[in-house]
Order: structure tokens, then C-alpha cells, then sequence
């Protein structure tokens, strides 16, 4: 399986170009996003690289920005990360998934670990990381599974104050993500 998808970033100009295939028993997503900072002073080349196991739990990723800054992270899929010197990273303990700044993929992993149903509701620890700069925090989410219209399901998504309803495909790709990510391809 190979799904290529480009989505227009509404909150800031770019977009990003996302591969994700199926390898042997891995998922691997490689995406580049380019976009202009809220000030419209600077420019960003963002490149990230995602391992997934066949249950859409993250092993590993590594995030570059304008091939200068770069994180990688692995973890166990249990909510242990580790660093490239395989060194524990105890703030993140309990995380599962990872949520990238710049990108609306982040959002296909809780919704493609769960079998859903109609008004289910679920709370998720992420690993945050912040693009530019690539700080990294545990952040807790919540999604609720709230319809689907054909092949379209529907996510009421929260994170702290924030609330939005996410579209996704059949493939759990976002679609629309309102106000920040619209799916071009």
C-alpha cells in the first residue's frame, strides 16, 4: 500500500507533501512541509521520517528543520521514549502517539490505534514537538468519534482549550481539519 497526500496549511502559506507505505510489518510516513512563519520573515523546510508498527503505534521518528535543527526519538510503544543514545526521556513516559506541530498527520495515529465507535470518547498523552524550534512536552488529548458520512468519519478534537472537529478518510487522513489543514490531494 502507498497513499500520497498534500494538504494547504490555512493558517500559515504552505503545504506538505506526506508518503506513507507499507513495509513488510511497518508503516513509514516521509513528508516535507514548507511554510512562512506568522510573521512572514522566515521560511521553514521541514522533513520528518515516521515508523509505525501494524497498529499505528509509533517506534520511531526524526524531524529536520531547514538541514540545520534535528530530534529523534524512539520508544518502546509501551510510553518509554528514548533518545539516539538510548538514554530514557522521563518526561514523556506515558506517551503513546506523537503530535507534530506542522503537520494534521499527527492526528491519524489515535484515530487509527481505536476501533471506533458512535460517541466514543478517548484521552490520549502525546508527544508535543514544537516545529520550528523542536522542544518536546507531554500533552493530554482527547478524541470523540461523533459521526461518519460515507466513507468520511468525524473527530471532535480537544487539547486544552482547544476544540475543532476533524474530517478524516477512510485511510484515517485528515481531510479537514478546520481553520488550520485542508486536504488537496
Amino acid at each position: 500500500m502507498v497513499v500520497k497526500v498534500v494538504w494547504h496549511n490555512e493558517e500559515l502559506y504552505g503545504c506538505e507533501y506526506l508518503k506513507l507505505e507499507n513495509k513488510s510489518e511497518n508503516l513509514v510516513i516521509q513528508s516535507t512541509v514548507i511554510y512562512v512563519d506568522e510573521k512572514k520573515t522566515n521560511a521553514h523546510n521541514v522533513n520528518y521520517y515516521v515508523e509505525l508498527d501494524e497498529h499505528w503505534r509509533t517506534k520511531r521518528f526524526s524531524i529536520n528543520v531547514d538541514n540545520i535543527d534535528s530530534i529523534e526519538l524512539h520508544t518502546d510503544g509501551d510510553g518509554n521514549w528514548f533518545n539516539t543514545d538510548g538514554e530514557s526521556i522521563y518526561n514523556l513516559k506515558g506517551a503513546i502517539d506523537i503530535d507534530i506541530s506542522a503537520t494534521p498527520f499527527s492526528n491519524s495515529l489515535p484515530i487509527n490505534r481505536i476501533n471506533w465507535s458512535i460517541n466514543q470518547i478517548e484521552h490520549f498523552h502525546m508527544v508535543y514537538i514544537s516545529v520550528p524550534s523542536l522542544e518536546t512536552k507531554k500533552v493530554p488529548q482527547t478524541y470523540q468519534y461523533i459521526r461518519k458520512e460515507g466513507e468520511l468519519k468525524y473527530f471532535k478534537y480537544r487539547c486544552y482549550d482547544y476544540e475543532t472537529i476533524i474530517c478524516v478518510d477512510s485511510n484515517g487522513l485528515v481531510v479537514d481539519y478546520p481553520n488550520a489543514f485542508s486536504r488537496i490531494l
